[in-house]
């Protein structure tokens, strides 16, 4: 049941943002939003009531490193909670911040206003990498 709402979500939220591939998206390839990458995550099997929203903040500042990565554990600390979204570093050494979503409460607008905010965000942190000038 799970597998085929995660499925219908993906169908309607491609629709609303003009992807024409949600099948790539129902396997976990990067869809863009906004000028920005995000993966949606789902595993039946571990977690089948909830999606993980994958967003690619970019490349962490090489002059300032330990001051960005400073910046951001704070910024989890301040966010911590159980099941709370959270910045993490990939293979690639790129910033990335994951967002849960319970399954059954989310629709495909709600979707698109969550990544859309994200992309908002990963754009302002591209900028100044929540640090002072």
């Amino acid at each position: 049941m799970s597998r085929s709402r995660f499925i219908e979500l993906t169908n309607d939220f491609c629709a609303i943002a003009n992807i024409d591939q949600p099948e790539l998206m129902v396997q976990g390839n990067a869809i863009e939003v906004d000028g920005i990458d995000f993966f949606v995550q789902y595993d039946e099997e571990f977690a089948p009531d909830h999606l993980i929203v994958y967003c690619d903040f970019g490349m962490p500042p090489q002059e300032r490193l330990l001051d960005a990565y400073q910046a951001l554990l704070e910024t989890n600390m301040l966010i911590y909670a159980a099941n709370s979204p959270a910045f993490m570093l990939g293979p690639d050494q790129r910033v990335t911040f994951g967002y849960q979503c319970r399954l059954n409460e989310l629709r495909a607008p709600e979707l698109m206003t969550i990544l859309l905010n994200l992309a908002e965000q990963a754009r302002d942190w591209r900028t100044d990498h929540f640090l002072d000038a």
